[in-house]
């Protein structure tokens, strides 16, 4: 992790690529305060023991059940930052990367569109003139 540069760096096990996640201000304030709180050099620790989960699951489940909320795995947050970076405007190619995907198409699965985006998409054709057919230019010309 590199704070001084609001960057989280990790090895994805999946395809052996380093990935570089850069962090925005709110996620880099969590995390600050939480490195100035953590007892251990974990990220996921049992906090009655102050070691390493074992198992990661059973952590997210504990941490579910504290805040009452049910139905969460973690692919749940690989589907909420894809889906709100996808809503907020960034390209498939960015949130790829992001992800650590190989293709996009693995992307897809996890990128959710949404009736606002759909508007947004639909009202920029606002902004091209309505008497402008754009011709497929592939197809021949017919007399």
């Amino acid at each position: 992790m590199d704070l001084e540069n609001g960057v989280v760096k990790m090895l994805v096990q999946k395809n052996r690529r380093m990935l570089e996640v850069p962090l925005n201000e709110k996620a880099l304030a969590v995390v600050q305060g939480w490195y100035g709180l953590r007892k251990c050099e974990y990220v996921f620790y049992n906090p009655e023991t102050g070691a390493q989960w074992k198992d990661l699951w059973l952590g997210l489940k504990k941490a579910c059940r504290r805040a009452e909320i049910d139905g969460v795995t973690w692919h749940t947050f690989r589907h909420t930052f894809a889906s709100r970076l996808t809503r907020a405007g960034a390209d498939l190619v960015t949130v790829k990367e992001l992800l650590g995907h190989s293709t996009i198409a693995v992307t897809m699965r996890y990128a959710h569109t949404n009736r606002d985006s759909k508007v947004r998409a639909v009202m920029l054709l606002n902004q091209s003139s309505d008497k402008v057919v754009t011709l497929d230019p592939t197809k021949k010309k017919t007399a």
